[in-house]
């Protein structure tokens, strides 16, 4: 039972301070440092819990320091496949470099997915560095590692957009609208003379229809890795579905937590099928525990 599973945990059933707190531990405290203590009471988490939220980080449990506390240690080696997406090359493509380079050339912060680069962490680190940006953060699992580029440690976030491409509301009316036209051409055809605007809707219309509903698909990854985390906005609460932005729900839970929000349930349709994340900002205070740092997956290598 995995804490992201649509049919699996369901933190909201048990209040919004037990979802801040595991969301808490498992990205703030499971962040890639060698050895992580965790006392059960003062998190007020249940020890199994705790040891899942462990594992699905890549972490080991050892024997512990004191009765009191539960002990891991930081062992991505220790599990099957590849946990840590990096692009596999040796010597950097000068076009992929040059490319890079554009993007970095005049912006005050850059978001880079190495799917897109087709470059190393290290050489993206690397030219960043030659274009006087660093690393500030970066998000990844076994699917890809999005890489946020700034010339300054705590860049300010952008103004929010007023037309806003990624937004669900966005997403509806571009299909709707494009249903609509197609019906309208369709039905032009079918009762008037020009019939060739059958044939016009079923080898333009229908594709069109398609790519109304996936367009986001053909969108460059670094693009839309911006994208999402312009959707953690300061609002309450956001809804996202990973499949919208193409990416696994283990890497948009992990940006929503560099930005103080947590994963608190799946919104669900009548039937019970699982539609959209629902993540909700913690307030400060909110989320308990031991100590934490301000490192999210930023070590993970």
């Amino acid at each position: 039972m995995h804490y992201l599973s649509a049919d699996g945990v369901q933190p909201v059933e048990f209040g919004l301070d037990w979802a801040f707190r595991l969301g808490t531990l498992r990205y703030q405290r499971f962040d890639g440092q060698p050895v992580v203590h965790v006392s059960p009471v003062e998190w007020n988490l249940d020890p199994r819990i705790i040891r899942q939220a462990a594992y699905d980080r890549f972490y080991v449990e050892i024997p512990p320091p004191d009765p009191g506390v539960l002990s891991f240690q930081f062992a991505p080696q220790s599990f099957p496949g590849t946990p840590f997406y990096d692009y596999p090359s040796s010597s950097p493509d000068p076009s992929r470099a040059q490319w890079l380079m554009k993007k970095i050339k005049g912006a005050d912060q850059v978001w880079i997915s190495l799917q897109d680069a087709k470059l190393s962490r290290r050489q993206v680190a690397e030219f960043a560095a030659q274009g006087r940006m660093g690393v500030i953060a970066e998000f990844t699992d076994s699917s890809d590692r999005l890489m946020h580029l700034s010339r300054t440690p705590n860049p300010r976030p952008g103004k929010r957009p007023g037309f806003r491409p990624y937004s669900s509301g966005f997403s509806t009316a571009l299909a709707v609208t494009t249903m609509a036209l197609v019906i309208a051409v369709g039905t032009v055809g079918a009762y008037t003379d020009h019939t060739w605007l059958i044939f016009v809707v079923l080898a333009i219309g229908l594709p069109l229809m398609v790519f109304s509903v996936r367009w986001m698909s053909v969108v460059p990854r670094s693009v839309r890795a911006r994208w999402l985390a312009a959707r953690f906005d300061g609002s309450r609460s956001v809804h996202v579905h990973p499949d919208v932005f193409g990416f696994t729900a283990e890497l948009v839970t992990q940006i929503a937590a560099s930005r103080g929000y947590y994963y608190t349930a799946w919104d669900r349709k009548p039937n019970g099928q699982p539609t959209e994340m629902v993540f909700v900002r913690a307030d400060t205070g909110t989320s308990g525990g031991t100590g934490t740092n301000d490192r999210t997956s930023d070590d993970m290598t």
